[in-house]
C-alpha cells in the first residue's frame, strides 16, 4: 500500500470516528428529549389525580354536613312552637289536681310532644345544682340538705331532642354543715375560753379580798398594839 493510499485510509478513519462520535451525541439528545415530555407528562398526571382526589374528599365532606343541617333543621323545626307550648303544659300541670278532664288533655298534649322529642329535665330534691340544666332563682336554708343542692323545683324545664329548651328554675341550699359545725366548735372553745377567763378572774377576786383582810387584819393588830402602849405610858406618867 502506497504512503498515499495510508494517508487516505486514516482520513476515512477519522471520519468515520468524527460520525460515529456526532452519532452517539445525537442519540443522546433524541433520547434526552423523547424522555423529558414523558417525565412531565407523568407529572401532570399526578397533581391532576391528586387535585380530583381533593375535590372528591371536599365534595364528600360537604355532603355529610349539608346532610347534617338538614337532618338538624328537620329535628329542630318545630323548637319554637313547642317552647311556646310549655307555659300550657305548665298550666294544665298545675291544674291536673283540680280537676281530672285536665290530665287528659294534659296526657294528649304531653304524648304528641313526646314524639316530636319533648322530655323533662329529670330533678329531685337533694341532687346537686347543675347550672348547664338549671337555674337558680332563690336560696333556702336546709340543715338536712347539702351545700348547693337543689331544696325545690319552681319550674319544669325541657330537652327537645337531647338538647336544652328550656332551663328548670329551682331554689338552692345555701346551709354549709361544715361552717355550721366550725361555728358551734369555734363557740364551744369561745365559751370554754370565757369559763376560763371567768374562773381566773374568780380567782384573782378572791386572791385580792384575801389579801385585803389579811392587810386590814395587819393593820388592826398595829393600831391594836399602839393603843395599849399608849394607855401603858399614860399608866406610868401617873
Amino acid at each position: 500500500m502506497t504512503q498515499e493510499e495510508t494517508k487516505m485510509s486514516e482520513i476515512n478513519d477519522k471520519k468515520e470516528t468524527k460520525s460515529s462520535i456526532l452519532d452517539a451525541v445525537l442519540g443522546i439528545k433524541a433520547s434526552k428529549e423523547v424522555n423529558e415530555p414523558k417525565e412531565n407528562s407523568e407529572l401532570k398526571i399526578k397533581e391532576l389525580t391528586e387535585s380530583l382526589q381533593r375535590l372528591q374528599a371536599e365534595f364528600e365532606n360537604f355532603q355529610k354536613r349539608n346532610a347534617k343541617q338538614n337532618d338538624e333543621f328537620k329535628v329542630f323545626a318545630n323548637a319554637k312552637m313547642i317552647e311556646d307550648l310549655l307555659p300550657v303544659l305548665d298550666s294544665l300541670e298545675q291544674g291536673m289536681t283540680h280537676s281530672k278532664d285536665l290530665v287528659i288533655v294534659y296526657e294528649q298534649i304531653n304524648g304528641i310532644l313526646k314524639k316530636k322529642g319533648l322530655e323533662k329535665i329529670q330533678l329531685k330534691k337533694g341532687m346537686n345544682f347543675d347550672h348547664n340544666e338549671m337555674e337558680c332563682l332563690m336560696q333556702e336554708s336546709d340543715p338536712k340538705l347539702a351545700l348547693d343542692s337543689v331544696v325545690n323545683v319552681l319550674m319544669q324545664g325541657y330537652k327537645l331532642n337531647g338538647k336544652i329548651l328550656r332551663l328548670a328554675r329551682v331554689s338552692v341550699n345555701n346551709f354549709d354543715k361544715k361552717c355550721n359545725n366550725e361555728n358551734a366548735n369555734n363557740n364551744l372553745k369561745d365559751g370554754e375560753n370565757m369559763a376560763e377567763k371567768n374562773k381566773d378572774k374568780a380567782k384573782e377576786k378572791k386572791d385580792d379580798l384575801k389579801d385585803k383582810k389579811e392587810e386590814v387584819k395587819e393593820k388592826n393588830e398595829h393600831e391594836g398594839m399602839t393603843k395599849c402602849d399608849f394607855e401603858i405610858k399614860i399608866m406610868e406618867s401617873d
